[in-house]
C-alpha cells in the first residue's frame, strides 16, 4: 500500500490538472479580496478576507476541485491503459482508490497551506492591521477544517465515479452544484446537517445569533459519510475484484 501512495504522488508530477487546481484555489482568493474590498463601507480585515475566502472554498470551488484533481488521477489508469499492467501484480480495485484517495487528502493538506499562506501575503499587501499570531492560527485552524470537511464530503462522488472512464466529469458538475446549494443552508440550522456545511460548524465560522451550532451533528454526518464511502468502495471492488 505504501508503495502504491509514493507511486500516486509520484504520477501528480505530470498531471497538468493540479495546475487547474491551483488556479482555482488562487481565484478563490483573489474573489475573497474584491468581495471585501469592493463592498461599500466594509471593514477591510485579516478575519474578514480569511472568512471570505472560507465561504467561497466550500460553497463553489473546493468542492469540483477535489473531484476533478482526484477523479483525473483515477480516470488517466483507464485513458492510459495501465489497468493491464497492474493485472500483473494483482491490485485489487479497493486498494488502487484508497491510494488514490489517501494522496487525494495529501494535495487537500498542500492546498490548505497554499490557501493560508496566499492569504496572508494578501492581507499584508493591502494593509490589513488585525493581523497577529491568534488570528494567523484561527484562519489557519478554520481553513484546515472546512478543507478537510469538503473533501469528507465529496469523497462518496468520488468512488461513485471512478467505475468508468470519463464518469468523473459528471461528478465535478454534481460537486459543484452540491457545494453551491450549501450558500442557501449556511444560514439556517441546516448547516449542521449539510456535508459541505459541517467544516463551518466545526471551524466556528462566524454566523448570526439566530443559527445554532452543533458540532456533535456535524460530526455524526462526517462519520456516516465515511462509513458509506467505505461500503461504496466494498461494493465496486465486489464488481471486479482485480483490475
Amino acid at each position: 500500500m505504501i508503495k502504491l501512495i509514493k507511486t500516486e504522488f509520484l504520477k501528480y508530477k505530470r498531471y497538468n490538472i493540479v495546475w487547474l487546481g491551483i488556479v482555482s484555489i488562487f481565484f478563490s482568493i483573489i474573489l475573497a479580496v474584491f468581495q471585501l474590498t469592493g463592498t461599500k463601507n466594509s471593514i477591510v480585515s485579516y478575519a474578514g478576507l480569511s472568512e471570505g475566502v472560507i465561504w467561497n472554498h466550500f460553497s463553489l470551488f473546493l468542492p469540483f476541485t477535489f473531484v476533478l484533481v482526484v477523479g483525473y488521477s483515477i480516470n488517466r489508469e483507464y485513458t492510459d491503459f495501465t489497468l493491464k499492467n497492474i493485472l500483473v501484480i494483482p491490485v485489487s480495485r479497493i486498494r488502487l482508490i484508497m491510494s488514490k484517495i489517501i494522496v487525494g487528502y495529501g494535495l487537500v493538506i498542500i492546498e490548505w497551506i497554499f490557501s493560508s499562506i496566499i492569504t496572508l501575503l494578501i492581507a499584508l499587501f493591502i494593509g490589513c492591521e488585525d493581523i497577529n499570531i491568534a488570528s494567523c492560527a484561527i484562519s489557519f485552524k478554520q481553513l484546515f477544517i472546512v478543507s478537510t470537511c469538503c473533501y469528507i464530503a465529496v469523497l462518496p462522488i468520488v468512488i461513485i465515479t471512478a467505475g468508468r472512464q470519463n464518469r468523473f466529469l459528471s461528478g465535478v458538475i454534481f460537486a459543484f452544484f452540491y457545494g453551491f446549494c450549501g450558500i442557501f443552508l449556511a444560514d439556517r440550522n441546516l448547516v449542521n446537517l449539510y456535508p459541505m456545511t459541517t467544516g463551518l460548524v466545526l471551524s466556528d465560522y462566524a454566523h448570526d445569533d439566530n443559527i445554532i451550532y452543533t458540532p456533535s451533528l456535524s460530526i455524526g454526518v462526517l462519520v456516516v459519510i465515511l462509513c458509506f464511502s467505505f461500503v461504496l468502495l466494498l461494493v465496486l471492488n465486489r464488481k471486479n475484484n482485480d483490475l
